[in-house]
């Protein structure tokens, strides 16, 4: 084995020599020999070793014997979240009918979604064989993979959960909050150790990403290895934590890997992923500069980048003040695990007193990057945060970038901070936030180091996924060994390691979390919101007599976002006109079924709005007999 130092010189190089334009040759087409990589090409999988006359090479896998309830032999993957967006990430492998899920990540709302807090999975693919889920696998502790598990575990009659020991511990806080630790079998695991679970052996590899503990997993299946990199790139320098398994990964390469399921959020990036070394130098210098009060603004998962701040802010004399619950949740959690060490009383919650340390000493950490109007940044700019009033001379700094859709809420929170006379530096002018994800050059080096038969762009919307195609394309990967799957979508394997689309497929709709609740229609939901935000809601009581159902009076009508002001009355008017004549219409039709009364009426006042007004608003008639 070469060091890993020449690995990582080598395939970088080769990164910017590739030939996109080398046809794949036949031999490509069982297994694709990458070519000016420097790197061995893939050792054949054990049934190919057979075939052309070899002696199987030792994998390390557990025995093969007949899978539980006489099922069919077969290898199985599929998606039911995070192929189709950034976030809700969750991933099925089915060995023989064992399940293996990987991450129950929760999604968060996109513009047009009014009032939903989140999305999680949908699980019925696996409904009915909760029995035969061996375990459930976090890769890391990002709530778009870990968020939906206090929702899911119950549903799922709380399979064994493995993850390392940061990620299982934010598991643990989410179970704490619903009260369900208890029922949950929760098991920390450490890296490169391996796992039996059924018949499967799992093992977890060290990647580098925005959070301490990040993991890839190995799943060494009868049919072969599957790697599922979990959110990664390739920091040379990482800050706080030691650099990814890259020796491992290319041992897994050198004895062969089935299929690789790879990280695609950067994909259309060009170059390396900045590192969190250079971050930490700016964030440095803008902190040793600031002459009054320091205000910094990250996500509070970011813990990596929070240990660089408390360190630099104890080298700098500065007391650090935390605002917002989960950046408290969070550190208190790092420091309990000993991933962010502090000196006693270098850290504390914002309040009283604050006012009686020097400006020079006091560094505050605060939620609110993304310019959420709840969060505590959001509240500092409006003046109405309890214990922090902005003023002149205080440096804000935004130690993260807009998540797309949130720069016009970002702009408004930096705004009102300088109207108070706050200094705000932000990504634009300064590097002061790198990604988690690697970019093109990172994703290379993956398929350098690991160099599967197959490759399964995952994490991102189609567009990323289909950049991460044509990456794999351009090494000389041949579209057959290329797998661009959508949510629920299944891909089969045969003992011949070949791989191809089932035209069985999954249900993957939109499970939304809304407040305490969970609706399994999502769609129709959010569908709702957006007819009663563009165009409001019209309602009609319409009281009947019970035996005749005729009508009693005229309907009581109420409206909201509809119609206001001198033209309500002759509206309302028209519309109890309206009203009146399709529901006696069909009254004289014969028609006596409730439904079908409500459909008329509804219609007819449908149409109504659309002539009258040129809107659709949201039509609830409401039949009452007396």
């Amino acid at each position: 084995m070469k060091s890993v130092q020449e690995w990582v010189k080598k395939a970088v190089g080769a990164a910017s020599l590739r030939n996109p334009h080398t046809p794949a040759t036949p031999a490509q087409s069982q297994t694709p020999h990458i070519t000016g990589t420097g790197l061995p090409a893939p050792k054949p999988s054990a049934p190919q070793q057979q075939r052309q006359g070899g002696n199987p090479q030792p994998q390390n896998r557990p025995p093969q014997k007949q899978p539980e309830g006489g099922g069919p032999r077969s290898l199985r993957v599929y998606p039911l979240g995070g192929f189709e967006e950034v976030g809700r990430n969750c991933f099925v492998v089915d060995v023989d009918g064992d399940l293996y899920i990987i991450d129950l990540g929760l999604q968060f709302p996109e513009e047009d979604m009014p009032g939903i807090d989140y999305l999680i999975p949908d699980m019925s693919a696996v409904r009915g064989r909760e029995n035969r889920i061996k375990a459930i696998i976090f890769t890391h502790g990002h709530l778009d993979h870990i968020g939906a598990v206090q929702h899911l575990l119950p549903s799922l009659h709380f399979p064994p959960c493995y993850g390392t020991r940061l990620t299982m511990a934010f598991v643990k806080k989410r179970l704490d909050e619903e009260k369900l630790t208890a029922k949950a079998r929760l098991h920390t695991v450490d890296f490169g150790k391996p796992l039996q679970l059924g018949r499967v052996q799992v093992e977890f590899l060290r990647v580098t990403h925005s959070i301490p503990d990040s993991a890839a997993v190995a799943l060494h299946t009868p049919y072969g290895t599957i790697v599922h990199t979990g959110d990664f790139k390739f920091d040379l320098t990482p800050m706080n934590e030691p650099p990814a398994s890259f020796q491992r990964l290319a041992e897994l390469g050198d004895k062969g890997v089935l299929a690789i399921i790879a990280d695609s959020t950067n994909a259309t990036k060009p170059g390396n992923a900045l590192s969190e070394k250079v971050i930490s130098e700016t964030l440095f210098n803008l902190m040793r500069d600031a002459k009054g009060r320091l205000i910094i603004s990250t996500f509070s998962s970011l813990l990596n980048r929070l240990a660089q701040i408390i360190e630099h802010a104890r080298t700098l004399n500065r007391k650090v003040y935390v605002s917002g619950r989960s950046m408290e949740q969070n550190i208190e959690i790092a420091q309990q695990l000993g991933y962010i060490n502090s000196t006693r009383g270098l850290i504390r919650k914002v309040g009283p007193g604050m006012e009686k340390i020097p400006d020079r000493e006091i560094l505050i950490l605060t939620t609110g990057s993304q310019g959420e109007e709840r969060a505590s940044l959001a509240r500092m700019g409006l003046g109405i945060h309890q214990h922090v009033r902005v003023k002149k001379g205080d440096t804000v700094i935004l130690s993260s970038n807009p998540i797309l859709g949130n720069e016009r809420a970002v702009a408004k929170v930096v705004n009102n901070l300088n109207l108070l006379g706050a200094k705000v530096v932000t990504n634009q002018e300064l590097a002061l936030h790198t990604t988690g994800h690697g970019y093109q050059n990172d994703i290379l080096l993956m398929h350098r180091l690991v160099r599967a038969k197959h490759v399964i762009p995952e994490h991102g919307e189609p567009y990323m996924r289909a950049a991460h195609g044509d990456l794999a394309r351009s090494i000389g990967y041949p579209d057959n060994q290329i797998h661009l799957l959508i949510n629920g979508e299944i891909l089969e394997f045969d003992r011949q390691g070949n791989a191809r689309k089932s035209k069985q497929r999954f249900p993957a709709n939109d499970i939304i979390i809304d407040g305490h609740g969970a609706g399994g229609d999502g769609q129709r939901i959010m569908d709702d919101r957006k007819i009663m935000a563009n165009a409001g809601m019209f309602i009609a009581v319409i009281k009947v007599y019970a035996e005749s159902m005729r009508l009693v009076s005229d309907p009581l009508l109420l409206s909201r976002g509809l119609i206001y002001g001198s033209e309500q009355a002759s509206i309302q008017k028209e519309a109890t006109l309206t009203i009146r004549k399709a529901y006696e219409d069909a009254l004289a039709r014969g028609e006596k079924s409730m439904g079908n009364l409500k459909r008329e009426v509804t219609s007819a006042l449908f149409r109504f709005f659309r002539h009258k007004l040129d809107r659709e608003p949201m039509v609830m008639p409401i039949i009452v007999e007396v």
